[in-house]
Formats: structure tokens, sequence, C-alpha cells
């Protein structure tokens, strides 16, 4: 279902140029709105619309995460510590996606003007979200070629 939701967003918003990630890595309104003034109109309302595919695909990529860590024996070798962070990285790194998904939406719809905090939370949101999955996928493709080799 994680594959499928994820496809299904990147067909959607493959018009938006600059992409999502762009948008996500913003921390002030500056930064915010000019990546908004580079889309059009339409793009626009592709990025507000793409919260409804995006909200289904944190609970799975959270919960494919979690059941990864905990069900396959893909991070046996690692300590039990660093088993247990794994195992909670992706479910973390949705509440980030979450906060900053709630953020922008408030400030898309919300009436401004908004203070340059909310701003820099979402920007730090995405960044939080997006360190912890490239830490659980290196930790993944790690252990898989220590396990084959």
């Amino acid at each position: 279902m994680s594959v499928l939701l994820f496809t299904a967003m990147a067909i959607y918003t493959s018009s938006l140029d600059p992409g999502i990630p762009s948008i996500q890595l913003t921390f002030t309104d500056r930064e915010f709105n000019s990546i908004l003034s580079k889309w059009k109109p339409s793009q626009v309302e592709i990025f507000k619309l793409h919260f409804l595919i995006d909200y289904p695909f944190l609970i799975c990529y959270g919960s494919l995460g979690y059941l990864i860590s905990k069900r396959t024996g893909i991070f046996a070798r690692f300590t039990h510590t660093t088993r247990r962070l794994l195992a909670i990285s992706l479910p973390v790194a949705v509440i980030a996606d979450a906060v900053e998904d709630s953020l922008h939406l408030i400030l898309l719809y919300g009436a401004g003007p908004f203070d340059q905090a909310q701003y820099f939370a979402a920007g730090i949101a995405a960044l939080t979200k997006w360190l912890l999955i490239f830490i659980f996928v290196a930790f993944a493709i790690y252990a898989k070629f220590r396990t084959a080799g």
C-alpha cells in the first residue's frame, strides 16, 4: 500500500517544478512563498490536494518501517538499542511529517500574517523527517549488504 500511495502521489504532483521537497525544506516566509509563486494556480491546487494522499501515506510508511524492524531479521546484527531506535525511526518521521503537513496547510489556508516560527518549525519538521527516513534506509541497505557478504 505504501508503494501504491507513493506512486500515486508522485504521479499526481509530477507537474510541480520545483518539486515538493523544495517547499518542504523552506524555513522562512520568503522561501515558502517564493516556491508558491513559481507554481501556476493550478499547481498550487495540486499541492493543496496532495495532502489527501499524503496523510494515508504517512500511516502506511510509518507502520511499514516499524513492522520491517520488528518482524524481519534485517537489523538482527545490530545492537538491541540500535534495533529499537530503527524501529521507531519511521514512526517518529511520520510525526514530524504530520506536523510539517499541518503547518503547511495552516500556511496555505489560514488567515495570515503568520509568525516566522511557523515557517521555521515546518522546515525543521521536514528536515527531521527526511533525516530519519535517510537513516532508516541507509541502515537497511547496509544491513542487506552486510548480510549478503
